[in-house]
């Protein structure tokens, strides 16, 4: 892997920025949460874009923008709030959705770490965080979308990146 130039900010390959994602995210769960995560199987493309739970969202900008996501089920929501807490979160609450946010906010920043070199400075936003049912996502188009399904003994996971050149 070579770093990019500004004329070419998304020329990574799409396995090399699922490896990044996974690694930010293994990194975070180990320094903060005291588990490994593991790599599952790529979620599958037919899959209906309407779920109930957790989104936690990040926009990502810079020579590139776009946005970095987490997916869970409520379930797995109130067991990462009480893993990052050191505190029982019985159910989706303000706490749980602000330490998804946080969790969130700790795997995307990992990963624009690792990024950074091949694609320049990149700035975040503060995460939104969304819980309920029924929720769609309606993705826009990106020149780059990656999909990473991680799991540890209480769960699974989803961590969604999409990338596209900055426009000027």
């Amino acid at each position: 892997m070579t770093p990019t130039t500004a004329e070419t900010p998304v020329s990574l390959q799409k396995e090399e920025v699922a490896n990044m994602v996974f690694a930010a995210a293994q990194e975070m769960f180990v320094s903060m949460m005291g588990a490994e995560v593991q790599l599952l199987p790529e979620p599958d493309a037919g899959r209906s874009d309407v779920f109930d739970g957790v989104l936690s969202l990040i926009g990502l900008a810079g020579a590139v923008a776009g946005s970095g996501a987490l997916i869970c089920s409520s379930e797995v929501a109130c067991d990462l709030s009480s893993r990052l807490l050191m505190s029982e979160c019985p159910q989706v609450d303000a706490q749980t959705l602000d330490s998804v946010g946080e969790i969130t906010n700790m795997i995307v920043g990992g990963l624009k770490n690792l990024i950074e070199p091949y694609t320049g400075e990149l700035r975040m936003s503060v995460p939104t965080v969304i819980h309920g049912k029924n929720i769609f996502l309606r993705n826009s188009q990106a020149d780059m979308a990656v999909a990473v399904r991680c799991g540890y003994p209480q769960g699974e996971f989803e961590l969604t990146v999409r990338l596209s050149a900055a426009r000027k």
